[in-house]
């Protein structure tokens, strides 16, 4: 690298930013989730195309995928797990679609039931303990 360029060195870009705060355990759990989900929507996707052409049902599915990959970034936010809920109706509401998803979106939205109640006990149990309910370490 010339001295005349200003461009920083990749090391020194990174000093420079901000760091990322750390990620709760409510914002951890749900987008393993989230991802869990799109990857099973996927491939519910792929069986409602070979199972039937018919063009509303396919692109529910990846609506619905879509939705769950966009949804993630907002789970960082206090209310994010209110986004997320919705997101569990719109997964839900694949089983008018597709009657058998009925079953697939019992479990999905079952996990995610667990890990939103795991994540209140954690987050809760770090209150209790005078930390930081995100795992940011204390000042």
């Amino acid at each position: 690298m010339s001295k005349a360029d200003p461009t920083p060195e990749p090391a020194e870009a990174a000093k420079a930013r901000k760091p990322r705060p750390q990620r709760g355990a409510m914002e951890a759990l749900l987008r393993i989730v989230h991802g869990l989900q799109a990857s099973g929507i996927a491939f519910g996707t792929l069986a409602v195309w070979g199972v039937t052409r018919d063009w509303p049902a396919p692109v529910a599915f990846a609506a619905v995928g879509v939705l769950l990959v966009a949804t993630m970034p907002l789970l960082r936010h206090a209310w994010g797990w209110i986004v997320s809920l919705v997101a569990q109706v719109a997964v839900a509401a694949l089983a008018f679609v597709e009657p058998v998803w009925g079953v697939v979106a019992a479990v999905l939205i079952g996990l995610w039931l667990y890990c939103f109640a795991k994540a209140r006990g954690i987050e809760r149990s770090r209150r209790a303990a005078g930390l930081d309910p995100r795992g940011a370490p204390g000042q």
